[in-house]
């Protein structure tokens, strides 16, 4: 079975479009599975009482600030997304915060950066906007770090396809 276009009927019947229709739902279906399935292989999934622990001892920070952004965004993180989806997050700015050195007045600023970026992996769409409102910064600021963050995680990604 080949897979449905967004801009194609739905397949439930309604003569709606897929993409208003059924696929978010069904989108969300898929991700239900995957966290299963991972689950049932074994998979040790973080939980959120670990995270604190997961940040402050097993990862080297070259400044306290950047420990700092990373314990506040598990805890603005911790309502949306899943524990797991947290640290790959925490991740992402342990990379980038290792290799750039990043310098910042606000916090904030790369927390709703992060978040932001988060939402779009995983699908939730939150609007930059939004998080620029939860955060209290500029919705322009947090756009220009998504782009340095995004275009560093570009930059590691063909770093490591090519060796």
């Amino acid at each position: 079975m080949s897979k449905l276009g967004r801009n194609e009927p739905c397949h439930c019947g309604s003569g709606i479009k897929y993409k208003k229709c059924c696929m978010a739902k069904d989108e969300q279906t898929a991700r239900d599975n995957r966290q299963q399935a991972a689950a049932a292989n074994g998979t040790r999934s973080v939980q959120q009482s670990d995270l604190a622990g997961f940040i402050n001892s097993q990862l080297t920070w070259s400044n306290p600030q950047y420990a700092e952004l990373a314990l506040q965004l598990s805890e603005n993180m911790q309502a949306d997304y899943t524990p797991d989806q947290t640290v790959m997050t925490v991740m992402v700015w342990h990379t980038y915060s290792t290799a750039t050195s990043p310098s910042f007045r606000k916090m904030g600023v790369f927390c709703a950066a992060l978040e932001f970026m988060a939402s779009e992996v995983h699908g939730m769409n939150k609007n930059r906007n939004e998080l620029a409102e939860k955060y209290e910064v500029s919705a322009a600021t947090v756009q220009k770090r998504f782009q340095e963050i995004s275009a560093f995680m570009m930059e590691q990604a063909e770093q490591t396809q090519s060796a």
